[in-house]
């Protein structure tokens, strides 16, 4: 039976590992996950393959991990440098679908570099890889098991009832698996077929200060594009000391299509595509047509706009959100956050402003002075560092913001949760705040529900959580599971009190010097231990959650400059 001392065995253990100056050996570390049982990889110690946790790990890592032997972690160059890794960013730069972070690949020495930002791509990174690690090798062991030699596996490949009969999985599973492992599914099978996985691990000497400058490094990079682009003109340039900001953390496309509308100026190609290559997505249009489905329908295009890649659009939609004063600042090389920044006055020049958000005040809104900086949400503690530079390096912030995917123990995929207060377990702090979304939420769902006054917690990584954990937050009504609240909500503290961050204590947030808003929506649910973003992504489900949350803080923006004083 797992306990919570079984998980902070484990973090000590592997923390403890990658003090070393040498590499380390990830079988070294499997013992300690197994006896964690995480509800996020409920076979971590069995043999069954556990689908969900493999689905979601390959999502998160990139398509090279297959090739991949050392795993490389440091904060700069420079930390690379001084390792004797030289020049890693002239190596091969790839991407994972689910998880923004800066990688390179050198296949002649099969080694994957990640550039890392806080302490939180450490605790996700390394139990993504012991995770992986544990369902290739029950893969390779049951394949080793049915078929003797590598051309009697390979010539049985498309035999989809052998296959899943060999590896115990329903087809239903299997095709899952296929799914998840993408077009080349075969030769991945062949080659966890041919070898089993011990992956080497090394953090680089990074220190503290390390992950400072990687923050540093990605505001100068945003100053500089500000105060310099050719894209935009003398009299738009934006200095960023010199502004008053609403901060929001979120995506970087819910803000930009409910201000832009490019996607509704766009339905026509959008559903053309859709007819011709979605049909399922279209169906899904016609039934909202009808009154059959109660997704919006701008919520919707929004949605399907994001299955447009062709250059030509992308270009076009490119333009027209430059034309509309919409500034999306590309990632700094080192930290993989994304940024747009939009000027609240020109809220009232948007010709295709989403209908559900109102502007009573047009003339008093256009005299608006602030700006609105979104990124596009940070891992964990990353949060601490980034919302800390922006805070240090503006005039003022009027609101803080922050909406994303969390797991919840009382509610279903699609919910709304509001929370009143956050746990940290970075910290140990409560932290008691006045939510403006608990009072103020001019949106209604149609689909799931909206839960206010809620209590949340802020937990190190997502494989960090076992029964007895998720059991001690049920009892203290702690609902909501997310990584960045807590983060934020200690810059928030410092920005208030003289005082860094206390530890182990509550905190009262309620005479904060600025609006603080958080909305969580529920992608998981741990607690009935049937769904998890392994199993399936939030998809259509994801749609309402994300466009409400987006509207809400809109709306309090726009309600807050059209009642300044």
């Amino acid at each position: 039976m797992s306990t919570i001392d079984s998980i902070d065995l484990h973090i000590r253990t592997y923390r403890s590992a990658l003090k070393s100056t040498r590499e380390i050996s990830i079988n070294s570390l499997v013992n300690s996950y197994q006896l964690m049982e995480p509800t996020l990889h409920l076979h971590a110690s069995d043999s069954q393959i556990d689908i969900s946790a493999l689905i979601y790990c390959l999502l998160r890592l990139p398509l090279e991990i297959d090739s991949t032997r050392l795993v490389i972690a440091g904060q700069t160059p420079e930390v690379f440098e001084n390792a004797l890794f030289p020049n890693i960013t002239s190596w091969p730069q790839t991407k994972t679908k689910a998880r923004r972070r800066t990688l390179h690949f050198n296949k002649n020495t099969h080694t994957l570099a990640a550039f890392i930002t806080s302490i939180s791509d450490i605790d996700d990174l390394i139990n993504i890889l012991i995770s992986f690690q544990i369902e290739w090798n029950k893969i390779h062991s049951k394949l080793k098991e049915t078929f003797k030699t590598k051309p009697s596996f390979s010539s049985k490949l498309d035999n989809l009832e052998l296959l899943c009969q060999s590896l115990n999985l329903t087809k239903s599973d299997c095709l899952k698996l296929q799914q998840a492992f993408g077009n080349t599914w075969k030769k991945r099978l062949l080659k966890i077929y041919s070898l089993k996985k011990n992956f080497k691990f090394r953090l680089l000497a990074g220190s503290w200060i390390d992950y400072i400058k990687t923050t540093q490094k990605w505001w100068k990079n945003i100053a500089k594009f500000t105060d310099q682009s050719p894209h935009i003109s003398p009299k738009n340039r934006l200095h960023m000391s010199r502004q008053t900001i609403y901060f929001v953390s979120s995506n970087t496309h819910s803000l930009s299509n409910l201000i832009n509308g490019f996607p509704l100026k766009s339905q026509s190609q959008i559903l053309s595509h859709l007819k011709s290559n979605l049909p399922d997505l279209y169906l899904t249009w016609q039934k909202i047509q009808s009154g059959e489905s109660l997704i919006h329908p701008n919520d919707f295009l929004y949605y399907s706009s994001q299955f447009l890649t062709n250059p030509d659009f992308l270009l076009a939609k490119s333009k027209f959100e430059l034309n509309n004063s919409f500034l999306n600042i590309p990632t700094s090389h080192y930290l993989d956050t994304n940024t747009q920044l939009f000027q609240v006055k020109n809220l009232t020049k948007s010709k295709h402003l989403d209908s559900r958000l109102k502007i009573k005040k047009p003339k008093k809104l256009s005299q608006s002075q602030a700006l609105i900086f979104n990124v596009d949400y940070p891992l964990g503690f990353a949060a601490y560092n980034l919302l800390k530079e922006v805070l240090s390096n503006v005039k003022d912030v009027k609101g803080i913001y922050i909406t994303g995917k969390a797991a919840t123990l009382n509610s279903q995929i699609g919910d709304i949760q509001i929370p009143r207060v956050v746990f940290d377990e970075h910290t140990q702090n409560s932290y008691m705040f006045t939510n403006c979304f608990n009072k103020f939420f001019p949106f209604t769902s149609l689909n799931a529900s909206i839960l206010t006054e809620q209590k949340a917690v802020s937990v190190l990584g997502t494989f960090l959580q076992n029964q007895a954990l998720i059991d001690k937050y049920s009892q203290n009504d702690l609902t909501v599971v997310e990584m960045e609240s807590g983060p934020f909500l200690g810059v928030v503290t410092e920005a208030t009190f003289d005082s860094p961050v206390p530890k182990g204590t509550i905190v009262d947030l309620n005479n904060a010097p600025m609006d603080i808003g958080i909305i969580n929506y529920t992608s998981d649910t741990p607690f009935a231990q049937t769904k998890n973003l392994g199993h399936l992504g939030l998809s259509l489900a994801g749609i309402e959650p994300v466009y409400l949350s987006s509207l809400a803080i809109l709306q309090r923006i726009i309600n807050l400059e059209e009642n300044r004083t």
